[in-house]
């Protein structure tokens, strides 16, 4: 028999007060930690001006025995009759009251809840103790990092079951996180010429249809207008509301959703203009709407060093910590090099740097010693070329991705096999999927956290991460043999050999050598787990 679940809504959860033309709709009395808590501003008239610049809207949420938080609003509704305050509380069985004003009324709204134990994702943030690496805010546990791009989930194209079906096989092939554009163009303004492009785009360069069928990858319509018109200070709200149920669809599914907030290379940024009042109202619209969704991390702009001064990501970075009351994880995704050491605004390193295996584990090991997590969020899509870079083939992808890891980084994987329309946010044809779950549940069953990249305990091109005395890995990219150098115990170790395409392991050899000498079953690439 099917299980059904009903679920019954309760009008008595739910309190209206009304003052001078303003009414205010309260969340429940009680609601989940981590959750969100949100307050509806209701207007009798339409606001008489521009309702996206003229109106605030704020409220400060106090936790017993803690700080308040300070949250903004925002319009959520073209006419200007709908205003929302979303607030994400952070505490578990706690009272929280709060206290709500607006310019469009001398009444101060008041009120409480209570938040009970969380119930769904909670927000992943930097560890603390291993600041290189992520763990859930509450349980503490780690979270490993995977990640895939769908540049234009958010598509006018893509409905919202598609976008669900994406998250479905996302989340089935070990994805933990999605990256995706909140604004942006496709490459409509490119000025390269037909005979020049990447792999999959042909000479589409000067075509709206940037490596996609007709009808595809068009403009995300974050405002009211026209493409290359828009009216800058009216944001589409249907638009952002197709964005509220995208990231709460990736919670849903235990995924982080990293927001794009602009694409690089397009006009975009241009016509809205380096921090002006547009500029920044977009990026203030956007954490007003989204920073309560706990599983939300921000990045100020993709490939964003090729448009933008060495200056702009610091202090754009510097607004958006401002104005996120819950500090959700911030950075930039850069070509190449990564520009801001340890700069505070930013919560972790973004390069996109593609190369052979050695390379990008050098990559990483460059940015070893800054104290924040390593993503190379662009080490090369899949394709069918057998070479790294965009277009590579699966065992490109895995090999890479593997090097990354043993660097003790962490990657995002893209999908331009034939028949996927680059970064839309479709099911891709790509086989790299599934190895790059195996590859994270090994990561998962090890104290990856703890171990540090030694490649000079091994040889031949191979690399290893240790935990020295207890536990080392080693990936050979290209079999062969190699020697590691293992710190000496005296009940010895076990040695592992692990195939990173199936997931299988030999059975344990028993070594009391601190030199181990492995040969690689063939000329594959191959895992060696040497554990005390």
């Amino acid at each position: 028999m099917k299980k059904t679940t009903i679920i019954f809504f309760s009008l008595f959860c739910v309190s209206m007060t009304s003052f001078g033309g303003v009414s205010i709709e309260k969340g429940p009395d009680r609601v989940a930690c981590f959750d969100i808590y949100e307050l509806t501003f209701r207007l009798d008239e339409p606001y008489q001006g521009n309702p996206f610049t003229d109106v605030e809207l704020k409220a400060s949420f106090t936790p017993q025995d803690g700080p308040p938080a300070e949250v903004e609003g925002f319009c959520d509704d073209q006419e200007g009759r709908v205003f929302k305050i979303r607030f994400c509380p952070g505490r578990i069985n706690t009272k929280y009251t709060f206290q709500a004003r607006t310019n469009v009324t001398d009444q101060v709204f008041t009120g409480s809840f209570k938040t009970g134990k969380p119930r769904g994702m909670e927000p992943v943030i930097v560890h603390p103790q291993h600041p290189k690496h992520f763990i859930y805010a509450a349980s503490r546990k780690p979270f490993y990092h995977l990640g895939i791009t769908a540049y234009h989930l958010l598509d006018p194209s893509n409905d919202d079951k598609h976008i669900e079906a994406f998250l479905d096989y996302s989340a089935a092939n070990g994805f933990n996180k999605a990256r995706f554009l909140i604004a942006g163009y496709p490459r409509d303004s490119d000025t390269r010429s037909s005979d020049d492009y990447e792999y999959g785009v042909g000479n589409q360069w000067r075509l709206p249809n940037y490596g996609a069928p007709p009808g595809e990858v068009n403009p995300l319509p974050a405002w009211l207008g026209l493409p290359h018109q828009y009216d800058f200070t009216r944001f589409n709200v249907d638009y952002w509301r197709k964005v509220d149920r995208a990231v709460e669809a990736m919670r849903e599914r235990g995924m982080i959703a990293t927001c794009i907030i602009t694409l690089e290379k397009q006009n975009l940024p241009k016509e809205y203009g380096t921090l002006t009042s547009n500029e920044k109202r977009l990026y203030q619209y956007a954490v007003a709407r989204l920073a309560a969704y706990a599983n939300v991390w921000w990045d100020l702009g993709n490939e964003h060093n090729e448009y933008r001064a060495v200056d702009w990501a610091p202090q754009m970075g510097a607004l958006v910590k401002q104005w996120d009351p819950y500090d959700r994880l911030c950075s930039a995704h850069g070509h190449a090099d990564w520009n801001y050491g340890d700069q505070q605004w930013a919560d972790f390193i973004i390069t996109q740097q593609y190369g052979s295996c050695q390379e990008v584990n050098q990559w990483a090991l460059q940015y070893y010693d800054i104290p924040k997590p390593y993503i190379n969020e662009e080490y090369g899509y899949e394709g069918t070329i057998d070479k790294p870079g965009h277009g590579m083939n699966v065992d490109w992808v895995r090999k890479c991705h593997w090097s990354i890891a043993a660097a003790g980084g962490y990657a995002t994987y893209g999908d331009w096999s034939p028949g996927t329309p680059f970064y839309t946010g479709h099911i891709g044809q790509g086989k790299a999927p599934p190895y790059l779950k195996r590859l994270r549940n090994l990561f998962e069953s090890l104290p990856y956290q703890e171990m540090s990249p030694h490649n000079e305990l091994v040889n031949n091109g191979s690399l290893c991460l240790a935990k020295e005395k207890e536990i080392y890995l080693v990936y050979m990219p290209d079999g062969g043999e190699t020697v590691a150098r293992i710190s000496p115990r005296e009940d010895g170790y076990s040695i592992v050999w692990v195939n990173p395409r199936t997931g299988d392991k030999k059975a344990p050899i028993h070594v009391t050598d601190d030199r181990a000498l492995l040969k690689a079953p063939d000329s594959n690439d191959w895992v060696v787990i040497i554990q005390g």
